[in-house]
C-alpha cells in the first residue's frame, strides 16, 4: 500500500522548439555606424574646444597693450576693429643677441570695414625724420632701438604718427623667426619673383630665386623679402616683394583647413607675435579679411632721394609724397584730425652705432 493516496503519473518531457533569430547583417552595421559617428562627433567637439582653447591662449600670449594705453593721441575717442575705420603698424623687427633691435620692416595697413577700402603704406626704414622719443631727426628704424623696454612697440608708433600724420590704432609686432615659422606653418607660400637673383640666408647659405612663379618655404620666404642690394629699386622692390610675401601668407592662414597646421600656425604666432588687437578683434578682423580677399590692395607709396649726412646713408622722404600719402589715408580712415602731430625738429642725426645695412 502506497503511504500516499494518490498514483504516480509518468513525467511528461515537453520539448518547445526555440526559434533563432535570423542574424540581420545591416542592422549590426547601422548600430556600429552610429557608434562611430557619435564617437567621431565627440572628438570634433572634443577638438573644437581644444582649438578654442589654442586660439584663446595664443591671443593672450600675443596680446601686449602700449605703454601709453590703446587710444592713439591723435584720435578723440577709441575705435573698434571691425567696426570702425583703422590703422594698423606691421612691424619685422630684426634682433640679435646684444641688440637693442631696429624695425626692417614698416607697413601701415589702412582699413575700412564699410567701404571696404584696404591700403597700405610701406615705409623705407632709413627714412630721416623726426623721433619723439629722442627729440631729434634720425632713421626711423630706429625708433624701436631708442625706445626703453616695454616702450619700443610706442617709441615707434610715435614716430610713424608724427612722420604721416595718421592715427596708429593697432600694432602688430613679428620677428624673423616668427616670419619663418608662420609661412612654414601655412604650408609654404607662392610669389612671383621679379627677376633671377641669389642671396645668403642668415647661416649664410646661397638661395637662388629664378624669375617667374616659385614656391618658397620659410627660410626662403624671409630671404626674399630682405634682399634689396641687387635690386635696381632698392628699398622699394623689397617693399612690393614684402607686401607681395605678406598678401600669401594671409590668403594661406585664411585658407587653412588643416588641423595640424591650424594648431602649428597658433603656435607659431603664440611664441613670435606681440600685438594690441584682442581676440575679439582678430575674429573681426579675419570675417573682413573674407569678404575682401580677392580684391587688390591699394598701395600708397613714400617717394623720396638718397642722401649721405656725415658719411652715413639716409633716405630723405619728398615732403610732397609724404603729404600726399598722409592724404589718402585720412580719406580712407574718415579721418578730420584731432590737432597736428608732434611738430618736427631740425636737429642733428644721431646714429647708433652697430646697424645692419642689408
Amino acid at each position: 500500500m502506497s503511504y500516499y493516496n494518490e498514483e504516480r503519473q509518468p513525467t511528461r518531457l515537453v520539448r518547445r522548439k526555440v526559434r533563432k533569430r535570423k542574424r540581420r547583417p545591416f542592422r549590426r552595421l547601422l548600430r556600429l555606424m552610429l557608434v562611430l559617428l557619435v564617437f567621431l562627433m565627440l572628438g570634433g567637439v572634443a577638438y573644437a574646444g581644444y582649438l578654442a582653447y589654442k586660439v584663446k591662449t595664443t591671443a593672450d600670449e600675443s596680446y601686449q597693450g602700449l605703454a601709453n594705453g590703446n587710444k592713439s593721441d591723435l584720435r578723440m575717442d577709441k575705435v573698434a576693429m571691425g567696426k570702425d575705420p583703422v590703422n594698423i603698424l606691421l612691424m619685422g623687427v630684426e634682433s640679435y643677441k646684444g641688440s637693442p633691435g631696429h624695425t626692417d620692416a614698416l607697413m601701415v595697413l589702412t582699413v575700412n570695414p564699410d567701404t571696404k577700402e584696404v591700403a597700405i603704406t610701406s615705409i623705407p626704414r632709413d627714412s630721416r625724420t623726426y623721433l619723439p622719443v629722442i627729440g631729434r631727426k634720425s632713421k626711423i628704424t630706429h625708433a624701436y632701438a631708442y625706445g626703453k623696454k616695454g616702450h619700443k612697440e610706442q617709441a615707434t608708433i610715435d614716430a610713424v604718427e608724427n612722420f604721416l600724420n595718421v592715427p596708429i590704432d593697432y600694432y602688430v609686432r613679428t620677428n624673423f623667426q616668427g616670419f619663418k615659422e608662420v609661412v612654414d606653418s601655412v604650408g609654404g607660400i607662392d610669389v612671383n619673383v621679379p627677376f633671377d637673383f641669389d642671396q645668403k640666408n642668415l647661416k649664410g647659405k646661397k638661395l637662388y630665386f629664378h624669375k617667374g612663379k616659385m614656391h618658397l618655404n620659410g627660410d626662403e620666404a624671409l630671404t626674399y623679402v630682405q634682399m634689396r642690394k641687387q635690386d635696381k629699386r632698392g628699398d622699394f622692390g623689397r617693399q612690393d616683394r614684402q607686401r607681395q610675401a605678406m598678401e600669401a601668407v594671409a590668403h594661406k592662414a585664411l585658407s587653412i583647413k588643416s588641423i595640424s597646421r591650424a594648431d602649428n600656425l597658433l603656435q607659431s604666432v603664440g611664441s613670435n607675435v606681440q600685438t594690441n588687437i584682442s581676440l575679439k578683434e582678430l575674429f573681426g578682423m579675419r570675417n573682413f579679411y573674407s569678404s575682401i580677399q580677392n580684391k587688390k590692395l591699394e598701395q600708397i607709396k613714400i617717394g623720396g632721394q638718397d642722401e649721405y649726412i656725415n658719411g652715413q646713408y639716409f633716405f630723405e622722404p619728398d615732403p610732397a609724397t609724404v603729404q600726399k600719402a598722409s592724404e589718402r589715408i585720412k580719406e580712407i580712415l574718415d579721418y578730420k584730425g584731432k590737432g597736428a602731430a608732434s611738430s618736427n625738429s631740425n636737429g642733428d642725426s644721431s646714429e647708433l652705432g652697430q646697424e645692419s645695412n642689408q
